[in-house]
């Protein structure tokens, strides 16, 4: 299994960005290349444009800990298995920082799932600039 860390430092305060986060059903605000996105229960989907959609569970929201866990149950990838979680934790009253954590299998697809995640963490940075 394989799994990418990001983590980053926002200039915004770690509650501003916990609610951006939070907010299961307005990831495509927080990640601009995220089409339509419908919440039904625990599961979330994701359109992709023209390479599919994503159906993800939310395993966990917990408010205390500002942290999201969800899974990927089906993609247009091919994973066996994904989990991923993010996480915000303050710095300061103005900066916070932003960590997630994927895992995926087979190892293989590390690679495609690299620049997706890394151009959603710049989609993440330009709003909270």
């Amino acid at each position: 299994m394989a799994t990418l860390v990001r983590e980053f430092t926002l200039t915004a305060p770690a509650q501003q960005v916990w609610d951006a986060v939070a907010d299961v059903g307005g990831v495509n605000r927080l990640i601009d290349f995220l089409g339509e996105v419908t919440v039904d229960g625990d599961i979330r989907s994701c359109q992709l444009g023209d390479a599919g959609a994503l159906r993800e569970l939310i395993v966990s929201v917990d408010h205390d800990l500002r942290r999201l866990a969800y899974s990927i149950q089906a993609s247009p990838f091919g994973f066996t298995h994904h989990h991923a979680s993010m996480q915000v934790t303050p710095v300061d009253d103005a900066t916070s920082r932003f960590t997630w954590i994927t895992d995926v299998a087979p190892d293989t697809l590390a690679g495609a799932v690299t620049e997706p995640v890394d151009t959603a963490v710049d989609s993440i940075k330009r709003h909270f600039a």
